[in-house]
């Protein structure tokens, strides 16, 4: 059984080391995957080789820039702060150059061999677009402001429903028409981005709707499902239960109760308490990560499980990076206000497993997913739309935050 000691690092609360883990994973992504004439190599293995560096996803092309917008904001360094800042503009420049419509009225979603594969318009992309020029202006990129603006604004026109006080998820590009599948997934990083476009701009418009986001999805679309975040809804956003059943290892829309978004949407909740504090923020986060821990940790062999049904037992065993670190935050901040409860306790132990099991040594860039015995089921270090450390460089961004009382 894995248990908690008192010889467990307390790195994950050390703001060099978790600076250092954002600098050294940077490092890999310069060296092995920025492209002079193109943007950033979505694909790479450890040893920096390439499946394809023609393939671009919309998702990847927006957490890169994320990425060095976030080494920027840290940087005391100004030759160093420069760098990054000077990746953070190629990024951009391939966003408006190649995944942005002639019109600016839409974003392709997916580019192959200079083709584009998927030009469906989807809520999961505008949000990250909006979370990437967000990131951007508050870097200090003053022209990241208007497109800022124009991406919100086309996001409400395409897939804002006032009625239900959240976002639609997809417009078929053929027809034109919104999909029938709704989701909570598109809505969590809509309220993740809203809430970097209210820290950049000091807009209260952006925290009142990430407000709404928030209550919708943890309050009343748990109503119905003992409290539980379900992934899946129809049009008239009723749970969808079948909705992908056979496919719970899905990109974006796997099936069963998802580990990760419960510690993530807890994460978010603790940091619009920061903001507009209700006492229903810290009930649920504690709820949300409670379950998480109790449904999704591996007792004997550690590390949290992807996702679990509707009955309660683990659905897919194995163990993806993004889980584990949307974890670590969470765990942090809920600490501060349960300080008597075991969350610092979990995250010595989970960042303990991250160390020992996900993080490679020499690099610091963290293994794509672990089956349950640990061992990465794959060679990829990074793959189109599903990993280019996003979520590690955040944990340890959103650790720093939290050490430094924000």
């Amino acid at each position: 059984m894995i248990t908690a000691s008192s010889q467990v690092k307390d790195s994950w609360l050390s703001n060099a080391f978790l600076e250092q883990q954002i600098q050294s994973i940077l490092a890999f992504y310069v060296r092995h995957g920025l492209q002079p004439d193109q943007s950033f190599n979505h694909s790479l293995n450890i040893d920096g080789g390439h499946k394809d560096p023609t393939h671009y996803h919309l998702v990847s092309s927006c957490r890169l820039v994320v990425n060095f917008c976030r080494g920027a904001l840290l940087s005391d360094n100004r030759v160093q702060k420069a760098k990054h800042l000077a990746t953070v503009q190629h990024g951009l420049d391939f966003i408006e150059q190649n995944h942005t419509w002639k019109n600016a009225q839409g974003f392709h979603w997916e580019l192959k061999n200079g083709e584009v594969t998927d030009c469906d318009q989807y809520c999961y992309g505008y949000a990250f677009l909006m979370l990437t020029y967000a990131n951007a202006y508050q870097a200090g990129i003053t022209s990241a402001l208007p497109a800022l603006k124009s991406i919100h604004q086309l996001m409400q026109q395409v897939f804002w429903q006032e009625d239900f006080g959240l976002f639609a998820d997809q417009v078929h590009s053929e027809s034109g028409k919104l999909s029938s599948y709704r989701g909570q997934n598109a809505n969590m990083h809509a309220c993740e981005a809203l809430i970097a476009a209210f820290e950049a701009t000091q807009d209260d418009l952006f925290l009142q709707q990430a407000l709404r986001i928030a209550n919708t999805i943890v309050n009343q679309q748990t109503a119905s499902t003992n409290g539980l975040l379900w992934e899946h809804y129809n049009e008239d956003w009723q749970v969808d239960w079948t909705y992908n059943q056979h496919d719970p290892q899905n990109l974006y829309k796997p099936w069963g109760y998802q580990t990760g978004h419960f510690t993530e949407w807890a994460k978010l909740l603790l940091i619009l308490h920061g903001y507009k504090p209700q006492i229903w923020m810290l009930d649920k986060a504690k709820f949300l990560v409670d379950t998480a821990w109790q449904r999704g940790w591996d007792k004997t062999r550690g590390g949290l499980y992807y996702g679990f049904d509707p009955q309660g037992s683990v659905c897919d065993d194995n163990k993806y990076f993004w889980v584990q670190a949307e974890t670590l935050p969470a765990l942090a901040m809920l600490s501060k206000h349960y300080p008597d409860a075991p969350y610092l306790n979990y995250l010595k132990l989970l960042g303990d497993y991250c160390e020992s099991h996900f993080i490679e040594p020499s690099s610091r860039v963290w293994w794509r997913v672990l089956n349950a015995d640990n061992q990465p089921k794959d060679q990829w270090i990074a793959l189109p739309g599903a990993k280019c450390d996003y979520h590690s460089i955040g944990a340890c961004y959103d650790l720093l935050r939290c050490n430094n009382g924000h």
